[in-house]
């Protein structure tokens, strides 16, 4: 079964400096490498938007101590 896929376009710039990295990692082609860089800078974001900010967590910690949780 293949993945459905979608084309977009990028500047030249970029594409030529994405070519030149993946001949650096020896993949065989820039699509691989592209796909790569985009799978794992979307895991780090989905990783920091489950995560509490320092302000929510103070949030949570004032308002458990109000409610008798926290010392």
């Amino acid at each position: 079964m293949t993945k459905k896929r979608k084309k977009i376009s990028i500047p030249f710039s970029l594409f030529k400096d994405a070519e030149n990295l993946a001949k650096k990692k020896n993949l065989d082609s820039v699509e691989k490498y592209i796909v790569q860089i985009l799978d794992e800078k979307i895991a780090q974001e989905k990783d920091q938007d489950d995560k509490f900010s320092k302000e929510d967590e103070e949030k949570v910690k004032k308002r458990l101590k109000a409610l008798g949780y926290m010392d």
